[in-house]
C-alpha cells in the first residue's frame, strides 16, 4: 500500500487513534482546528486524521474541506 493512501478507522476506534497520535487531549480540550477551515475540532466532527509534513492535521465533516482534502491527497500524489 502507498504512504498516501487513505486508510479508514471505525468511530469506536477514533479516541485509541488520537491517544496513538498523542493528540487526543488536544481533540477534546478543542484545540485543535480544521487544516482547511480552521473550525475547531472536536471527536464528533472530525472526518479526517491526516499528516502533513511533521503535523497531526484535522479535517471537518464540512463538504468543501472533504473535498480540498482530496485534491490535496491528489497534489501530493502527482496527478490532478
Amino acid at each position: 500500500m502507498r504512504s498516501n493512501q487513505i486508510k479508514a478507522v471505525h468511530q469506536r476506534d477514533l479516541k485509541k487513534l488520537l491517544k496513538s497520535l498523542k493528540v487526543y487531549d488536544a481533540v477534546t480540550n478543542h484545540t485543535r482546528n480544521c487544516f482547511f477551515c480552521n473550525e475547531i475540532i472536536c471527536e464528533r466532527t472530525i472526518s479526517a486524521v491526516f499528516p502533513y509534513g511533521d503535523t497531526v492535521c484535522f479535517c471537518c465533516e464540512n463538504h468543501q474541506c472533504s473535498r480540498r482534502l482530496l485534491d490535496l491527497s491528489k497534489e501530493d500524489d502527482g496527478g490532478g
